[in-house]
C-alpha cells in the first residue's frame, strides 16, 4: 500500500512538473468547447395532456342491447397511427411546415423529423396520453402539439363511426345474401313437398313409425274382422235350431198382407247408418258404398215379397202361422252381423293396401324423409343466420346512434398546449461544467504523458530502483533569495491563470457563452 502511494505521490509530481501546460491545455479546451456550447441552437419542448374518458353512464344501460367496441383498444392503436406516414404529412400541412419541403427527400426528412421530435407517451391504466414535440422554434412546437392532438381526438372519433360504417354495410351485405339463401331454401323445400306430396311424414312420425302404425291397426281390423264373423256364425247356427212361425193366424184378406218387419227394420237401421256416415264422409267411401250395396239388396228382397203376395193372400186368409219374435230378432242379428263383417273386410282390404303400399316404398320414403330433414335443416340454419343479422343490424343502428352523439368516449384536455417560454435543451451550465473538467483532464493527461516521457529521480527509492545503486543520502537545493521569489512568483501566476479560468467558467454560466459565441462560429 506503501508502495502504491508512493507511485501516485510520484505521478502527481511528474504532472506537478508541467502544470503551466496543463493550464494551457484547459484553457483551450474550454474556450473552444464553451463557443461550440454557445452556439447550439436552442430546442423548445412543447406538450399537452389528454384523459380518455371511455366511462360513460349508457354503457351499463346499452348492455345487451348495442355493440360495445374495445374504444381502449382503439385509442391505442389510433396513438400508433399517430407516427405514420401519412398522419404525419397531415400534421405537416396543419402547420405549414410542408412549405419548406420543395422535394420528395426534404419532405421524406421532414417527416422522418415529425416522427423523431414527436412523444406519444400514456399511462395504459389512467387512460391518460401526454403529447409533445421538440423544435428550434417555439412557434413551431406548440403548433405540432395542437395538430397531433387534434388529429388524435377527431382521429379516434372518426376511426370509431368509419368501423362502424364498415360493419354496418358488412351487415347488410350478409343480410342480402342470406335473404336470398332463404328464399331459395324456402323455394326448394316448398318444390319438393310438391313433388312428393303422400309420401312425406305428417304427425305421425317418420316412415317405419307410419309403417308400425298401419300394421297395427291391420292386426286389430283383421280381429275385429274375426271376432265379427264368429258372432254371425253364432247368430246363423242359432237361426237354423228356431222356428219360424208358430200359432194359426186369424182370417185375413189381401188388404190385411204386409212386408217381413225385420226387413222393414233392416232397410230402416242401414238407411240410418248410411245417413250417419255421409255426414263424415264421401259417397266414395268404402263403407258407404258397402251399405249401400246392402241396401238395395234388401230393397230387392221388399219388392220380391210385395210382388208375391197376392199369390199367398188366400193361404194367409186361410189361416196364417204368427210369425215368431226371436225367430225375427236373430234374423235382424244376423243381418247386422252381415253388414259389420263387411265394412270391416272393407277396412282390413284398405289397410292391407295402405301396408303393401308403404312396404313398397321401404327403399323411396326414408330417402325422401332424409332429403326433407337436409331441406329443412338448411332453411333453420338459413332463417337463424339471417334473424341473428336483422339483430344484428339493429344493435349497430343503436351504437351508431350513440357514437353519432358522442357519448361513447369523451376527451378532456388536462393541460392545454402552449407557447414555450424557454428552452429545455441544450443544458449550458451542465456542458460548460463538463466542458472544464473535460479540458483539464486534457491538460492533466498531457501532462501526465510528458512526465513518463521525460522521467525524473524526485525520490531515493526510484533512483535505487532504476540504477540499482544504494543511495546514501540525498542533498536539499536551497537557491538564492532571487531564485526563490522567482518561484513564489512563477507559483503565484499559476494559480492566477487558474482563477482566470474558473472565473471565466463563472462568466460563462451567467452569460451562457454569449462572449463566446463568436469563436463558436468560427468553428463551425
Amino acid at each position: 500500500m506503501h508502495e502504491i502511494l508512493s507511485q501516485v505521490l510520484g505521478y502527481l509530481r511528474g504532472i506537478w512538473r508541467f502544470r503551466w501546460l496543463v493550464l494551457v491545455v484547459a484553457w483551450l479546451v474550454s474556450l473552444v468547447g464553451w463557443g461550440y456550447t454557445a452556439t447550439i441552437p436552442d430546442e423548445y419542448r412543447a406538450s399537452a395532456r389528454v384523459y380518455v374518458d371511455t366511462r360513460t353512464m349508457l354503457a351499463p344501460l346499452l348492455r345487451g342491447l348495442a355493440i360495445d367496441p374495445d374504444i381502449n383498444q382503439r385509442i391505442q392503436m389510433m396513438t400508433r397511427m399517430l407516427l405514420t406516414r401519412p398522419t404525419l404529412e397531415k400534421v405537416a400541412r396543419a402547420t405549414d411546415m410542408h412549405l419548406a419541403a420543395e422535394t420528395d427527400s426534404q419532405m421524406d426528412a421532414l417527416v422522418g423529423k415529425l416522427r423523431g421530435g414527436i412523444g406519444i407517451s400514456g399511462a395504459r391504466d389512467a387512460n391518460i396520453y401526454t403529447i409533445s414535440y421538440r423544435s428550434r422554434s417555439p412557434q413551431d412546437a406548440y403548433a405540432v402539439v395542437q395538430a397531433v392532438l387534434d388529429i388524435f381526438v377527431e382521429g379516434s372519433l372518426s376511426e370509431t363511426r368509419a368501423d362502424s360504417d364498415v360493419a354496418r354495410r358488412f351487415i347488410d351485405q350478409q343480410i342480402e345474401a342470406y335473404e336470398q339463401r332463404l328464399s331459395e331454401a324456402e323455394e326448394r323445400l316448398a318444390n319438393f313437398k310438391r313433388e312428393n306430396v303422400g309420401m312425406l311424414p305428417g304427425e305421425s312420425g317418420d316412415y317405419y313409425s307410419r309403417l308400425q302404425q298401419a300394421q297395427n291397426a291391420l292386426n286389430e281390423t283383421e280381429l275385429r274382422l274375426r271376432e265379427a264373423k264368429r258372432r254371425r256364425d253364432e247368430i246363423e247356427r242359432q237361426l237354423t235350431g228356431e222356428e219360424p212361425t208358430f200359432g194359426i193366424m186369424g182370417p185375413s184378406g189381401p188388404s190385411g198382407a204386409s212386408v217381413d218387419p225385420a226387413l222393414e227394420s233392416r232397410i230402416q237401421q242401414l238407411q240410418e247408418r248410411l245417413d250417419e256416415l255421409r255426414l263424415s264422409f264421401t259417397d266414395r267411401h268404402p263403407d258407404i258404398r258397402t251399405i249401400e250395396r246392402k241396401l238395395e239388396e234388401f230393397k230387392a228382397q221388399r219388392e220380391t215379397l210385395i210382388a208375391q203376395q197376392p199369390e199367398t193372400s188366400g193361404l194367409q186368409q186361410g189361416g196364417g202361422l204368427e210369425t215368431n219374435p226371436v225367430f225375427q230378432q236373430l234374423r235382424m242379428a244376423k243381418a247386422n252381423a252381415d253388414i259389420e263383417v263387411s265394412s270391416l273386410q272393407v277396412r282390413v282390404d284398405e289397410q292391407r293396401r295402405r301396408v303393401e303400399e308403404l312396404q313398397r316404398l321401404v327403399d323411396t320414403i326414408p330417402k325422401i324423409e332424409a332429403e326433407l330433414k337436409r331441406l329443412n335443416r338448411d332453411y333453420s340454419v338459413n332463417q337463424q343466420n339471417y334473424m341473428a343479422l336483422l339483430e344484428r343490424r339493429e344493435q349497430a343502428e343503436m351504437s351508431q346512434d350513440v357514437e353519432d352523439q358522442g357519448e361513447q368516449v369523451q376527451f378532456r384536455i388536462i393541460e392545454p398546449a402552449r407557447v414555450p417560454g424557454s428552452p429545455v435543451a441544450p443544458n449550458r451550465p451542465a456542458l460548460f461544467s463538463g466542458v472544464l473538467v473535460l479540458g483539464l483532464g486534457a491538460g492533466g493527461g498531457f501532462a501526465f504523458l510528458l512526465s513518463l516521457l521525460r522521467p525524473v529521480f524526485d525520490d531515493r527509492r526510484t533512483l535505487n530502483q532504476v540504477t540499482g545503486f544504494p543511495v546514501l543520502g540525498n542533498v536539499i537545493l536551497h537557491g538564492t533569495e532571487q531564485q526563490r521569489n522567482k518561484s513564489r512568483l512563477e507559483l503565484a501566476s499559476f494559480f492566477v491563470v487558474a482563477g482566470l479560468l474558473l472565473a471565466a467558467y463563472g462568466l460563462t454560466l451567467i452569460t451562457e457563452g454569449s462572449y463566446l459565441k463568436p469563436i463558436g462560429q468560427l468553428l463551425a
